[in-house]
């Protein structure tokens, strides 16, 4: 998420690497190079919308509009504190999923956004927190519409489990995937990322620079 002036950089894992390079179809040796590359530009950690958009154009043949919508994307799903920043390592996942991950794969991701404790399932304060977060995304300072968006994740959520109270519903990633794929409102409603099929968009492998 938005990246805190007192953390350092994320490192990536060999995980975020395998991820990345399934997703967006490079290879492993080229998701190390952009990310160095990341690092050398912005070596606090720390990548401005306008730096996204600068690194998209050196890397991808998309068109400009596409470029633009994809550096949206990115910032919507990982910019959670507003301040127009993500770290270096959201950047590269971010990509990879808003340039050829399918809907199922980044429903998966959404669903791991959501997980902030890890345990494979999402319980009423990460429920809380998916709240808070389709209202900055869709209702802003609009009561009305606030209130809609509480209302409908909460009678998707109950009607999942059962009409169990909020309190008591834990939701897996299958449900969880399964739930907004077939509510596309709702799916529109939590997913920071533009649910849709891939853009043809072609990713160009970058060069490391020779030493």
């Amino acid at each position: 998420m938005g990246s805190s002036s007192s953390q350092p950089p994320a490192e990536l894992s060999e995980e975020d690497i395998e991820f990345i390079s399934s997703k967006a179809k490079i290879d492993h040796e080229s998701v190390k190079v952009w990310y160095e590359k990341l690092k050398a530009a912005c070596p606090n950690g720390k990548i401005s919308k306008a730096d996204t958009v600068s690194f998209l154009r050196s890397i991808n043949s998309g068109k400009e509009d596409q470029i633009e919508k994809q550096a949206t994307d990115i910032h919507k799903a990982f910019d959670s504190n507003n301040d127009g920043i993500v770290d270096q390592r959201e950047f590269l996942i971010g990509f990879a999923l808003t340039s050829t991950g399918s809907i199922r794969e980044k429903l998966k991701y959404v669903f791991r956004t959501y997980d902030h404790d890890k345990d494979g399932v999402i319980n009423k304060k990460e429920i809380d927190r998916m709240a808070k977060i389709a209202i900055r995304l869709h209702a802003k300072d609009d009561p009305e519409n606030t209130q809609r968006i509480l209302d409908e994740l909460k009678q998707s959520l109950e009607h999942l489990h059962h009409g169990k109270d909020l309190d008591d519903i834990k939701i897996t990633s299958k449900e969880f995937i399964q739930l907004l794929m077939e509510n596309k409102e709702l799916c529109d409603l939590v997913s920071p990322f533009n649910i849709e099929q891939p853009r043809d968009v072609t990713v160009q492998q970058p060069h490391a620079q020779s030493k």
